[in-house]
């Protein structure tokens, strides 16, 4: 079976590449995850459930055992450039999803060196093994619609692929060159790469944004594990969400379908103001809920009004189509924390 490899493997996109895959049974599936770090993510494939962050070697070279034969999880930095290039020239894998990154503004002020350094250096470490050895390989690059920045105001209406990128935070900028990074390769040396501009992407597993923060303080309040307080941050800006499961095939469509070279925004085509995605996980509760608004430690230093994207290209060029619901999206979430705290409950 041929090999594909998926850095960033524990995170929420790549967690749920990896469920998606695993049950094709056509392709060997090699996960890579940050050294350090529990496999919340992807703890239902181990062979025995990890305990600590010290149940991991040091050594970076560990292969764990997974109860999937089609799946192989391998601790790597991305930042690590030997290891990386090793794995890539032993495996010789026909796609590479490169999701690893640094991926929350507000860290990305706190320390834009460790930004930088996994997610520019990290992609570079990707593409040299490919253009040193040769290797036929078609990467899939997780991009970001935070590349756009201030363009969002200028522009009343929906952002095209096409438009410029004027990031507002480090993480935003390293993206950018992120995206420039693989598309030179491809120019240059013509590696196969194709750029997806993620907007809101959210669903079950999800943590560290809006829909996530309201839906699990939510199944928190409901099970008596929190007070009725709902601390949030600003709810005025208008965000474009998109459900994984509409967001895993378009990955899939972009690495069978997507044109080198090219960009694609996945995105649901449609904004709608995180007030109002506060209103509709409020629903799902019981109990009366106070909100606290404009909490300090929720604000960023800087945050866009708008981000709404253009999906139109990547329907267009590879037939994919929105099914998910807003509501639909937030159900599996709250049926997701409800169940999970629970058993911690329990």
């Amino acid at each position: 079976m041929k090999n594909i490899i998926i850095t960033g493997a524990n995170g929420f996109l790549g967690a749920h590449l990896v469920d998606f895959l695993v049950e094709k049974k056509t392709y060997n599936i090699h996960a890579l995850v940050k050294p350090h770090k529990e496999l919340k993510n992807l703890n239902h494939y181990l062979r025995t459930k990890q305990s600590s962050k010290k149940d991991q070697s040091d050594n970076e070279k560990i292969l764990i055992e997974t109860i999937r034969d089609n799946l192989s999880i391998h601790i790597c930095d991305i930042k690590n450039r030997t290891r990386l290039s090793e794995l890539i020239q032993t495996l010789q894998p026909f796609l590479i999803f490169h999701f690893a990154a640094q991926s929350r503004v507000i860290p990305s002020w706190n320390d834009p060196f460790e930004t930088i350094e996994t997610n520019v250096i990290g992609t570079l470490n990707i593409f040299e093994p490919l253009k040193k050895h040769e290797i036929k390989s078609r990467v899939i690059v997780a991009c970001s619609s935070a590349e756009y920045g201030t363009t969002t105001s200028e522009i009343k209406r929906p952002l095209r692929e096409e438009d410029p990128l004027q990031a507002i935070h480090p993480y935003g900028i390293s993206k950018i060159a992120t995206e420039l990074l693989a598309r030179q390769y491809y120019i240059n040396f013509g590696i196969e790469t194709v750029i997806l501009r993620f907007f809101n992407q959210t669903g079950p597993r999800k943590k560290h944004d809006a829909c996530s923060d309201f839906v699990r303080k939510i199944a928190q309040i409901e099970l008596g594990l929190a007070e009725p307080i709902l601390e949030v941050g600003n709810l005025n800006p208008f965000r474009d969400i998109t459900g994984i499961k509409d967001s895993i095939q378009a990955i899939w469509l972009a690495a069978l379908k997507g044109k080198p070279g090219e960009t694609y925004n996945i995105c649901s085509g449609k904004k709608i103001q995180i007030r109002e995605i506060l209103n509709e996980a409020l629903k799902f509760s019981s109990m009366n809920i106070k909100v606290k608004e404009n909490t300090p430690k929720k604000l960023r230093k800087t945050d866009e009004d708008v981000i709404w994207g253009d999906n139109t290209k990547i329907k267009k060029e590879l037939g994919w189509n929105i099914t998910q619901s807003l509501n639909e999206i937030l159900s599996s979430m709250f049926e997701y924390w409800m169940d999970y705290y629970k058993k911690k409950k329990n």
